[in-house]
């Protein structure tokens, strides 16, 4: 049996969420797949010389570069031909995309969608990006065997605005780097000199964007800011679709020295920068999981989050929920955190303990098992 991999996200240079999913899932994939524990080869398909430890693979590994000269359309014609000359048994693709060109049929698709966002709030997004998702999850439906999803939420959200069969989709939730995203004692403060961050701060990580909520976050820290004055406000993340938004709105505020934006930080600081933060701000419109909060609870950081019911899937009782569309309302939040040093520690404490349940290990372990199905009636433990 041979599985093939899409590696061609899990190997971008500066990951984010999807990409970072589809590392750590390959990476721990390799552990669990060692010729002597399971009779299947692996092929890694790439669009460029694989990096950052992908490309030491096990015995019964192998990468496979797909050498295609233009910058676009790599899935569509160039993994395509791939699975037309050179079929593997199972096709897994770890993020929202297929080739539109038809897959031989006897091969076994397992996609993981990680959130339909795009249909339920189409405005939160560029026209392009709706109609190709749209399209994509459409040609998904029809296709794929199997479709991995992060959450309950995002199972039902599947369901309810495409169709799918209940029994096709699988809950398999997101882990993290435990090695990374935990407490330190002593973090080192000159992390924060390199990205001109100053203590004490607000932080939100993610694509500055819409469906991130950017403006009610500066909204709200505006608010906050009127009553804690040495309170400042960092934004990590690449600029989106609301960029000039957001700019004319910290111009306007007069407090733009105070909103910090370092744009893509490497994943090495990011643990360091979370330690050093009074309060984790993920107050988003629309998510499929929310993986910064698990990293936030990991770190014993406080997290504001949105009252979504993937963020309360995720979070339990470690978080404080607050209507996102209600700047004043994540600002009073925000004030009773800083003021009240007992619950300070509550909710770091809870957020240890909620961090617990989530693994990378985990995650790998579930997806094999779909990775598996299609050809066993038995699926083997791992």
């Amino acid at each position: 049996m041979v599985i093939g991999i899409d590696a061609s996200r899990a190997n971008k240079q500066n990951r984010t969420g999807v990409e970072w999913y589809s590392y750590h899932v390959i990476q721990e994939l390799k552990k669990m797949t060692s010729p002597g524990v399971i009779p299947t080869n692996f092929v890694l398909y790439t669009n460029e010389k694989l990096r950052d430890g992908l490309e030491v693979v096990p015995d019964n590994w192998r990468e496979k570069s797909l050498n295609w000269l233009p910058k676009y359309l790599w899935t569509q014609i160039r993994l395509w031909w791939e699975l037309i000359t050179n079929p593997p048994d199972v096709l897994y693709v770890s993020a929202h995309t297929i080739p539109f060109l038809p897959i031989p049929k006897k091969i076994k698709v397992v996609i993981t969608v990680h959130d339909v966002g795009f249909k339920r709030f189409p405005a939160l997004y560029k026209k392009i990006q709706f109609w190709y998702h749209d399209l994509t999850m459409r040609k998904i439906k029809r296709r794929a065997d199997i479709i991995i999803t992060v959450s309950e939420f995002s199972k039902k959200e599947i369901i309810e605005l495409y169709g799918v069969d209940a029994d096709k989709i699988k809950v398999t939730y997101l882990g993290y780097d435990k090695n990374k995203y935990k407490r330190i004692n002593q973090p080192d403060e000159s992390v924060l000199e390199k990205y001109k961050i100053k203590k004490p701060y607000l932080l939100f990580i993610g694509r500055l964007e819409r469906k991130k909520n950017i403006i009610n976050i500066i909204k709200s820290f505006i608010l906050a800011a009127a009553k804690y004055p040495e309170l400042n406000l960092v934004l990590i993340g690449n600029a989106g679709n609301e960029s000039e938004a957001i700019k004319q709105l910290i111009s306007d505020s007069g407090l733009g020295e105070k909103i910090i934006r370092p744009g893509y930080v490497p994943e090495e600081d990011v643990p360091t920068i979370i330690n050093l933060a009074e309060v984790f701000l993920f107050p988003t419109l629309y998510e499929g999981f929310g993986l910064p909060i698990v990293q936030a609870l990991a770190c014993g950081t406080p997290v504001i989050a949105s009252d979504l019911e993937p963020h309360r899937e995720v979070a339990g009782e470690a978080a404080v929920f607050v209507d996102p569309r209600q700047p004043a309302e994540i600002a009073d939040k925000i004030g009773f955190i800083l003021s009240n040093e007992e619950y300070r520690k509550l909710l770091k404490e809870k957020g240890l303990k909620r961090a617990e349940i989530f693994s990378w290990t985990e995650t790998a372990r579930e997806t094999m098992r779909w990775l598996q199905n299609p050809f066993r009636s038995e699926i083997s433990d791992f």
